[in-house]
């Protein structure tokens, strides 16, 4: 009599016990697919169980900078949500989440003549051409291109506005978020000798701009809670808080990421100082120049006459 060799469902290598010795994947027991089996186990484990996979990696995203991506890249990766499926998620959380109209800012220069986004800027669905214009345009260079466009079209009726929205959307909003990128090869040119390998830049960065938009909307849903009136101050110091939170967020993870191995004192802190003072404004110059460029191109869609 001939027994059949138990395989595995992911790769059909023979199994010799509950994981695969190959990749790793474990032996599905029937009773796990019962629909009491998945709410009293698997999603009450991975939501409500302190140590779970989810909790386990936000706890560290928050409270320990450059941890995650050292875990990464040291093979450590089963205990924790992988950084592309975090990432997704803080983009999803602060689509949905943050309050329309929103942006994060901070300024450039003593005459605070430039005011740059840190993340993309939401815009709530009644907004006027005019004001999405005021809300995304930080160096003044769109105003004219309206003034100039408000001549020949009727930029005040809901077709218009409409049609310069879903244009906006369709481009800036994605390319905002593809910064991940470009912060990847910011952080190759300035780290490759601590760090040759473009992925581990590319993980550095998802965890630090999951950092940001986790941040980004509970900063900005915290001054505007239904718990009664809080002063104008008191909002714009929880934001200015968040904001200078991100930045040592980011020096921080840069300290312990790329230079945990550097023998001296003060000059690490200093040189993660200076680079995420850096990185920071290419970060910002980058979101608010990609939604400048996406509100120029949507303005050219409603100026152009309809086919």
């Amino acid at each position: 009599m001939i027994t059949q060799t138990a395989t595995c469902a992911s790769c059909a290598r023979p199994l010799a016990g509950r994981y695969c010795s190959h990749c790793g994947e474990e032996v599905v027991d029937p009773h796990a697919l019962t629909v009491r089996h998945f709410v009293a186990h698997t999603l009450a484990h991975e939501t409500l169980h302190l140590d779970g996979k989810i909790w386990r990696t936000l706890r560290y995203l928050f409270l320990r900078p450059g941890f995650l991506t050292a875990e990464y890249c040291a093979g450590r990766r089963r205990l924790y949500v992988n950084p592309v499926r975090i990432f997704i998620t803080a983009i999803i959380a602060y689509t949905l989440l943050v309050p329309g109209g929103g942006s994060r800012q901070f300024t450039v220069g003593p005459s605070r003549d430039l005011q740059l986004n840190i993340a993309p800027a939401r815009i709530a669905e009644g907004f006027s051409i005019e004001d999405t214009i005021g809300l995304i345009d930080r160096v003044g260079l769109l105003r004219r291109y309206l003034e100039s466009v408000s001549k020949s079209a009727d930029l005040t009726s809901i077709a218009a506005r409409e049609k310069f929205h879903t244009q906006l959307h369709k481009f800036a909003q994605p390319l905002s978020f593809s910064n991940v990128l470009l912060l990847a090869l910011v952080f190759f040119a300035f780290f490759r000798r601590k760090q040759p390998l473009l992925v581990a830049h590319g993980v550095f960065s998802m965890h630090f701009m999951s950092f940001i938009l986790f941040t980004s909307w509970m900063m900005l849903w915290l001054p505007l809670m239904k718990l009664g009136e809080i002063h104008l101050a008191l909002a714009l110091a929880i934001v200015l808080a968040g904001i200078v939170a991100q930045f040592v967020y980011l020096a921080v993870a840069i300290r312990r990421f790329y230079l945990a191995n550097d023998p001296r004192r003060f000059v690490p802190g200093v040189v993660a100082t200076v680079s995420a003072f850096l990185i920071y404004l290419v970060n910002s110059a980058f979101v608010t120049g990609i939604q400048m460029l996406g509100g120029a191109l949507a303005l050219w869609s409603v100026s152009r006459p309809a086919s």
